[in-house]
Formats: structure tokens, C-alpha cells, sequence
């Protein structure tokens, strides 16, 4: 069964404020992780419940089990009377117990404790993968703070504090433009190269851009 995502950056992206779901077939892995394709913050999954309810399954098993033992030693066979262990039909057998006689060995209880039969070693607890290491970086028109690569920003979730003013090109015919106080949040890098993020204004204002490579 293919995983399920969601988008947790809520107040910044749309997809996360209206809770889509992701289908793990319909994702692009990006340096191992799987992104939002909006904002490009990483994912998280959706944990699966499992179904059915076993301990209801198990207390059934337990009970039938238990009914047909009882029938078994009761002799219980038909009308007759007659049982497995009575073949004359004169009611159900005794059972006896036979004493066990020690012929003048050791009489040292030799029994395998129950816990040494199948010892279970502990199963460590996971460890959290280890978080890219923020450090900063100047780009000439700001200053990076993030995750990096080869000493050159690299991943997601960095921020740029503008320095001076800054053209943004997308690529496409279309532009940016950055000042000095301006800030990039939620930004993707890729090899040192600027690929996505969120423009903070001073006034409040912010709006997203996405650069096409």
C-alpha cells in the first residue's frame, strides 16, 4: 500500500491549510525527502490505523478452544453416553494420576526455566536522523542561514536577510525584486543555487516565488 503525506506548514501554504493528502506515487523525492510541491517544505506521513479487532478475534479462539477441550474429557459422545476413554458406555472415565517413582537417582529438578527457552534481546530504540548542521553563507546581496552542501546552501528551510537591494530572476520572463530589510523564509536551495522561498516585507507584506530552471 503506497504512503499517504501532508503538508504541516500551515499559515503559509495553501495546500496545508486546506489539509490535501498526498500520494506517495504522485511525490518527487528531493535529496531523499519528499516535498510539498507548493511551498517546498518536507512532508510528513500519515500514519495508518491498522483494522480489525484482534482482541475480540483472540478471545474467541480462546473460548472455542477451550469448549472443545471440555468436550474431549467429559467423554461427551451422542445420547449413548459413551466417550473416547469409556468404550462401555458405564459413564465418563476417571482420570488418575500415576505417582512417579524415583529409582535412587539424582532427583534435581532438571526443567528448562520457561524464560531461557526463547530468550528475546532488547531491540534498540531508533535513533532520529541527524538535522543538517545551519550555517551561514554570504551571497553577495544577503545573508543565508541554513542547511549546506559542499559549503554552499543546499536543502530546505533557509532564510536570507537582504543586504541591498536585489533582483530575483524566475526565469521566465518575470522578476523579483528585493530591497534592503527584506527577508526570504522557507527558502530552497539547490547546489548553491536559489530555486524557491517566501519574500517577507517590513510592512508585513509576502509573497512566494518558484524559479524555473
Amino acid at each position: 500500500m503506497a504512503k499517504t503525506y501532508k503538508c504541516t506548514n500551515y499559515g503559509v501554504c495553501a495546500e496545508a491549510d486546506k489539509e490535501t493528502i498526498f500520494q506517495e506515487t504522485d511525490l518527487e523525492e528531493v535529496d531523499g525527502k519528499f516535498v510539498c510541491p507548493k511551498c517546498g517544505q518536507e512532508l510528513e506521513e500519515i500514519k495508518q490505523k491498522p483494522k480489525g479487532n484482534w482482541i475480540l478475534i483472540a478471545a474467541i479462539a480462546a473460548v472455542l478452544v477451550a469448549g472443545g477441550s471440555a468436550y474431549y474429557l467429559l467423554g461427551v459422545k451422542g445420547k449413548g453416553g459413551k466417550g473416547p476413554h469409556n468404550p462401555d458406555g458405564c459413564g465418563p472415565s476417571q482420570i488418575v494420576d500415576t505417582p512417579k517413582v524415583n529409582h535412587g537417582g539424582d532427583s534435581t529438578d532438571t526443567t528448562t526455566p520457561p524464560d531461557t527457552l526463547n530468550p528475546v534481546d532488547p531491540q534498540p530504540d531508533p535513533q532520529p536522523d541527524p538535522q543538517p548542521v545551519a550555517k551561514t553563507y554570504n551571497l553577495g546581496w544577503g545573508t543565508y542561514e541554513g542547511p549546506m552542501k559542499g559549503g554552499r546552501p543546499h536543502g530546505l528551510g533557509g532564510e536570507v536577510i537582504i543586504t541591498k537591494s536585489h533582483t530575483i530572476d524566475l526565469k521566465n520572463g518575470s522578476y523579483k525584486q528585493v530591497a534592503k530589510g527584506d527577508r526570504l523564509v522557507n527558502t530552497k536551495f539547490k547546489d548553491g543555487k536559489l530555486v524557491q522561498g517566501y519574500i517577507h516585507h517590513p510592512g508585513g507584506g509576502q509573497e512566494s516565488f518558484t524559479i524555473g530552471y
